[in-house]
């Protein structure tokens, strides 16, 4: 029924469509792309290279005292802080689909690596939306910390489960072509999304006021940031970003599936963190007050915002490094033959 409502739209208002796909292929090539594809890439190479085991020799202590989950673990709960909404669910259906983790523990950590990366809640929401970089600093940690607090309670759900052993680091040739070819068409993906529900929202505007609006806040996080500056108190920022909208769902539902995660389970679990986010952040800004926005036209800059992410910067150089290195074996393995 959804879908003949979209393409009977279509037809009413084809200059919408046409609106949304600009838009939305716009963000993608000056947003999503530079500050999600490089972690995407690494995120992926850690997990088949075995990396994620490695490290987790070092990160076992901390990861079984706070979470209940091996080492292994550690690597994809720190790319979730950092990386965007999806590097943290696919590291997490990666790791138990090589056998780092169990299907419980995989369950648990898809509920609370979850997160919005420091590119978008302070880089876009905090100085473009609200023309504060310390509110998205105070919205940032307060994200941070809720996913945390769900973390650290979910251990006391985990069942009496054995330390999985992942597999050893092995550097072998391909292993980053593969995870470039794996980066690409998740990319690829997430941008069709975004595709689809930027038309989605041109076409939110052919309905009454009130219903567009609240349909905005729960559909596509960016747009409902934009919506809500003003309108709201600053801290239901942190609730939209935490819940982080149908269509970044829809991103994560591969995923979701792998791990056979409820999807009612996985909104509970959004809707908390959102809940738990913004009582935190309401908080924190009694402490550190912070002059915001009441109207936002963050629409026109967005995507200067996400093309100078330090992260991202970073994340591209070590691709950059990791690069050389493959190319490096390449030719050392074909001048020995």
């Amino acid at each position: 029924m959804g879908i003949t409502a979209f393409i009977v739209m279509f037809f009413i208002e084809p200059q919408g469509m046409i609106k949304g796909v600009s838009d939305g292929l716009r963000i993608c090539a000056a947003a999503i792309i530079p500050s999600l594809f490089p972690f995407m890439v690494i995120s992926d190479f850690v997990i088949r290279s075995g990396l994620a085991g490695f490290a987790g020799r070092f990160t076992d202590p901390i990861t079984r005292l706070l979470f209940r989950l091996p080492g292994s673990a550690g690597c994809a709960v720190i790319m979730s802080m950092v990386g965007g909404y999806p590097v943290g669910a696919k590291m997490t259906a990666q790791l138990l689909e090589n056998g780092s983790i169990s299907r419980n523990q995989a369950k648990r950590m898809m509920l609370f690596c979850v997160n919005a990366g420091p590119a978008f809640v302070i880089g876009t929401v905090g100085t473009v939306v609200l023309s504060s970089r310390r509110a998205g600093v105070v919205i940032y940690l307060s994200l941070i910390i809720s996913s945390l607090v769900m973390g650290i309670f979910s251990r006391f759900f985990s069942e009496d489960e054995i330390g999985l052993k992942a597999k050893p680091a092995e550097f072998k040739t391909g292993t980053f072509s593969k995870s470039v070819t794996q980066g690409v068409n998740s990319t690829l993906m997430l941008c069709a999304w975004i595709l689809l529900f930027s038309c989605f929202g041109s076409f939110l505007k052919m309905l009454p006021v009130r219903v567009s609006e609240y349909l905005g806040l729960i559909s596509e996080v960016t747009g409902a940031c934009i919506s809500a500056c003003g309108r709201y108190p600053v801290s239901i920022q942190a609730l939209i970003i935490g819940w982080a909208g149908i269509c970044v769902h829809c991103q994560l539902m591969p995923s979701i599936k792998e791990v056979k995660v409820k999807y009612l389970h996985f909104v509970l679990a959004r809707i908390i963190h959102g809940a738990l986010a913004a009582t935190l952040a309401d908080f924190l800004f009694r402490f550190f007050p912070c002059e915001t926005n009441v109207f936002s036209t963050a629409t026109e800059v967005l995507p200067k915002i996400y093309s100078v992410s330090i992260p991202a910067a970073v994340s591209t150089v070590i691709l950059s490094a990791m690069l050389i290195a493959e190319l490096t074996a390449v030719i050392k393995k074909k001048n020995n033959a």
